[in-house]
């Protein structure tokens, strides 16, 4: 099973978009599962379900600053090259989908109202939009892995 297929499998299971993305990647540069699964839980439905930043989208800023990011604040080359990195990977999306906010993304659903949560269920946005998003992520971030940590 692919990294994508496993953090798809995550989201089908009931894990918010972050949570699926963050999780398979932490779980491979040595943070433990449940750890990295809780870390991420905020940040699910644009953060908190307030339809800001894409889930899968912040799921994979946390990813990339485990393998990026610095360790401790003197660390200001570390800083700046997952700056870098994070602010291509925002273009890219934002290139692909002309937007990173979970609402515009799911077309205007607030998940904080039933009629958003029941536009989400009847139209299979999670099918439809979540789960190729989420697929996409994984793959953008895969080959960045150091090479000891890519899977297969």
């Amino acid at each position: 099973m692919t990294l994508a297929e496993k953090a798809i499998s995550l989201h089908s299971g009931g894990s918010s978009c972050s949570q699926a993305v963050f999780t398979v990647f932490a779980q491979g540069l040595g943070m433990d599962a449940r750890q990295a699964h809780k870390l991420s839980t905020g940040l699910g439905g644009g953060m908190g379900r307030t339809g800001n930043i894409c889930g899968a989208i912040s799921g994979g800023v946390l990813a990339l600053s485990l393998i990026y990011g610095s360790e401790v604040g003197g660390d200001q080359e570390g800083k700046m090259k997952t700056y870098e990195v994070v602010k291509t990977f925002l273009a890219q999306i934002e290139k692909r989908h002309n937007s990173t906010q979970c609402r515009a993304l799911l077309g205007g659903a607030d998940l904080w109202t039933e009629a958003g949560r029941a536009k989400v269920k009847d139209e299979c946005l999670g099918t439809k939009v979540c789960n190729p998003l989420i697929a996409e992520v994984v793959d953008y971030i895969e080959p960045l892995l150091p090479k000891e940590f890519r899977h297969g």
